[in-house]
Parts: structure tokens; C-alpha cells; sequence
């Protein structure tokens, strides 16, 4: 059974329990009143229906006469009159039965002392009597009088009072029935769809989110459910990267030293089975050595990018100026054979950092712009100083990338165009090992190119 469905049932119950308990206590309380009302009345008329008899046998004993000559015709008087208003009287003489019209059997009077009265409820046959007992005396002799006021009025009213809220009840309970049902389906929308999404979750679809209506608690529930599945699915994204870049390494690691082992393998094979001459196995041999130490760098590359994720950085304060002039005269072979020419535009000022690291950064950097410019291009490298941070710019005018390389630039291996990096011996570890070094460093790496127009790689300090 759902939720809102036991809530539906629960509230139900408890509404018809409580109702009807309140119905029970109205109903006891009004009728109480009711019967203490009637009894305060029929005490009064009981007694001013006594004192007149009273009054009455003492003047008849007074004019001479016997209280029971005629029959207690004077009482008749009363009994008659009293009983078109449903109330019956009965007299009592020294504690025998004289007369009366009640219905049944004489009742049993109450002891009460002369001049008291005591009052009760009894039932006859399928009518209930209000019966009050009056003592009064006349000359020597006691007499009692029981009033008896019909309540079948009373009870009818009561009654009627009772099943009209029984009936309400009942009409008031389906219509809560009917009401509480809806208001339930449409309070457990949002809980159903929570379901619903996290299910959907569950089973792969990251994409699923759930509406945040109103301000109340189940929209706090929900714009926290939607911030978690954000957070799931920029975490399965990551992993999913992550997963798609370590196989991708994998890949170019084999296809990387496929390539140096074949040549080695086979020239080794050469040198073992081919009659060959002396220059021939020297030259066999500079291959086997050419190709081992492509192995060598690439494997010095690789653990240079895992001891950068794993080391901590001892950092001074390196002048730039200083830096440029170190990268630029360890790059001037190569700018000499292409016939490049490097163009620095440095301020006065300084990077907290590890000098050979930050060395190693530049020089691969302005390395891959020179390999991308044709020759007696220019490069340019630039410091500068912007909102507090140190930028340093390094462009050149080569022939640039699509957009769609950008991202995949720094990963291991990556290159974008093979052919060019395979002749120039580049296995495509430097910009991930530049990428290292920069968020060693509190920098980010950045990269804008146009195709045709170049390339430009922007290192911002992130750090004052």
C-alpha cells in the first residue's frame, strides 16, 4: 500500500472516530442539560401542584368536610388538567394509595421527609417519565404526590438531535472521503515524481529531473534532489571522461611504442640474420639507438607527469625577465635552423614557483609554436599584468586547429596532426606535461586558434 494511501485511510478513520466521539459528547452533554432543565421545572410545578392541594384539603377539613366524600374529585380536577400536557399525577394518603391516572401498577413512593421532594427518571413500557415525590401534611394525616412528566417529547427531540448528526456524519465523512482523496493524489504528485526520477536514475538517466513547485518543504526536497542529480550526472560525466582518456592513453601508449619496437625488433632481427657490411651495421645500430632513446624521453615524460600529481612544490620567487632570457637562449638552435624569430615583451616582476619547472613549461610551449610556424615566421611572447594576475601570452602565426582539438589538447598522446609529430619525434606528452606543471603552479592553461591565423596559449597565475 502507498503512502498517500495509508494517509488517506488513517485520517479517515480518525476523522469518523472523532467526529462521532464528538457527536457522543454533545449528545451526552445536551441531553443532561435537558433532563437537569426538565428536572428543575417539574420540581417547581411538582411543588406548586402540592401546595395547592394543600391548601385545598385544608379548607375542605375547615368547612367540615372529609377529604374523600367525594372521591377525590378535587384531585381528579388536577389530573385531568395536567394531562393534556403529558403529565400524570398520583396521591399517596399515610403511605397507602388514594388515586391517580399514571399508567401501570402504583409506584413505590420515595421516603422523603414532609415538605422535601426527590425526583427520578423511570421507565414504562416504551416511555420514559420525569417522576417527582412531594410530601406535604394536612392536619394529622401525610400525603404524597408523584408527578410524573411524560419525556417522550424530550427523548424524540434528542433523538431527532442524534441521528440528524449521524446523518451529518455520514455525509460530512464521504464528502471528507471525496475531498481528502484529491487533496492526497495531489500532495503525493511531487513525492511520486520523486520516485519516478530517482528510478530513472537508478537505471542509467542522469538527464532526469523532477519540478520544484512553491516554497514549502517538498520543494526544498526537490531542488535538493535536482541539485544531487546535477552533481551525479557531472560526476558520471567526469568519471565516463576520465574512463574515455585512460583508455585513449592506453591506446596511444601502445600505438606510441609499437612503432620504436618494431623498428627495433627488426633491425635487430636485420643484424642477426643479414651478411651484412660495417656501414650497414652501423647504421642498423643508430636506428636501434635512435629509436630506443624515443622510448627513453617518452618514458621520462610519463614519470614526469606522475611525480608532478603526486609531488609538492618548493616555490621561490622567479623573475620573469630572467626566465625568458634562460628559455629563449636554450631555444635559439632551433630558432636558428627554422629561421624563427622570438619577439618578448615582458614586464618588470616576478611568479612564486619551481624555476626548472616553469622553464620546462615555456620551453615546450614556445617549442610547439615554433614546430607550428613555416619558416622566418615571428613568435610572439608576452607578460603582462591584468587584474592583479600574471599572464603570460605565447603566440605564433602557423597554420592553427579547429575548435574541436582544443579540448583534447593536453591529454597524453594527443596530437593533431599525427604525421607532422611523428616526423619531428614528438609523442604528444608535452602540453599534458605543461598542463601538470601550470596547475602545480595555481595557473590555467588556455588555448585560442584559428585555422590559418595560428595559435596563441595563455598561462594565467591564478594566484597574486
Amino acid at each position: 500500500m502507498k503512502f498517500w494511501q495509508r494517509a488517506y485511510i488513517s485520517l479517515l478513520i480518525l476523522f469518523v472516530l472523532f467526529f462521532y466521539a464528538s457527536i457522543y459528547m454533545v449528545s451526552s452533554f445536551n441531553f443532561r442539560a435537558n433532563l437537569n432543565s426538565e428536572r428543575g421545572r417539574s420540581f417547581g410545578e411538582a411543588g406548586f401542584i402540592a401546595a395547592s392541594l394543600e391548601r385545598e384539603m385544608t379548607d375542605i377539613l375547615r368547612d367540615g368536610g372529609a377529604i374523600d366524600d367525594d372521591g377525590y374529585s378535587f384531585f381528579e380536577r388536577y389530573a385531568d388538567f395536567y394531562l393534556n400536557r403529558d403529565i400524570y399525577l398520583e396521591l399517596w394518603r399515610n403511605g397507602e394509595y388514594m388515586t391517580g391516572n399514571l399508567p401501570g401498577s402504583p409506584q413505590v413512593m420515595h421516603e422523603i421527609s414532609i415538605g422535601e421532594q426527590a425526583a427520578s427518571v423511570v421507565d414504562y413500557g416504551k416511555n420514559r417519565f420525569m417522576l417527582v415525590t412531594s410530601a406535604f401534611m394536612v392536619n394529622t394525616d401525610s400525603f404524597t404526590l408523584i408527578y410524573a412528566h411524560d419525556l417522550q417529547a424530550f427523548t424524540d427531540e434528542l433523538d431527532s438531535l442524534s441521528s440528524f448528526l449521524i446523518i451529518t456524519g455520514v455525509a460530512l465523512a464521504v464528502l471528507l472521503a471525496l475531498v481528502l482523496y484529491f487533496l492526497l493524489r495531489h500532495l503525493s504528485k511531487p513525492i511520486e515524481k520523486l520516485d519516478e526520477a530517482t528510478r530513472r536514475i537508478s537505471g542509467g538517466d542522469y538527464t532526469m529531473r523532477v519540478p520544484v513547485y512553491g516554497k514549502d518543504e517538498l520543494a526544498t526536497f526537490a531542488w535538493s534532489f535536482n541539485s544531487m542529480a546535477d552533481e551525479i550526472e557531472k560526476k558520471v560525466d567526469e568519471l565516463q571522461t576520465t574512463a574515455e582518456q585512460k583508455q585513449r592513453f592506453i591506446d596511444n601508449l601502445a600505438h606510441e611504442l609499437r612503432t620504436p619496437l618494431t623498428t627495433i625488433r627488426g633491425y635487430a632481427e636485420y643484424l642477426k640474420n643479414a651478411n651484412i657490411n660495417e656501414d650497414d651495421r652501423i647504421a642498423s645500430l643508430d636506428f636501434i639507438i635512435t629509436e630506443s632513446s624515443q622510448i627513453s624521453v617518452m618514458a621520462n615524460k610519463l614519470l614526469d607527469i606522475a611525480l608532478l600529481r603526486n609531488g609538492a612544490l618548493d616555490t621561490t620567487e622567479i623573475s620573469l625577465p630572467e626566465l625568458f632570457s634562460i628559455v629563449e637562449s636554450k631555444l635559439h638552435p632551433k630558432l636558428s635552423q627554422k629561421g624563427v624569430q622570438l619577439e618578448m615583451m615582458e614586464e618588470q616582476g616576478s611568479v612564486p614557483g619551481d624555476r626548472d619547472l616553469l622553464e620546462s613549461m615555456l620551453y615546450n610551449l614556445l617549442d610547439n609554436a615554433v614546430k607550428a610556424s613555416a619558416e622566418g615566421a615571428i613568435v610572439k611572447m608576452t607578460c603582462l599584468l591584468k587584474d592583479g594576475h600574471r599572464i603570460i601570452e605565447i603566440q605564433d602565426f602557423g597554420k592553427g586547429m579547429p575548435d574541436e582539438h582544443i579540448a583534447n589538447l593536453t591529454e597524453p598522446f594527443y596530437r593533431v596532426d599525427k604525421a607532422r609529430s611523428r616526423a619531428e619525434g614528438g609523442a604528444g606528452l608535452g602540453l599534458a606535461l605543461c598542463k601538470q606543471i601550470a596547475q602545480l603552479h595555481n595557473a590555467d592553461l588556455s588555448f585560442h586558434s584559428e585555422v590559418g591565423k595560428g595559435t596563441t596559449v595563455i598561462v594565467t597565475f591564478t594566484t597574486p
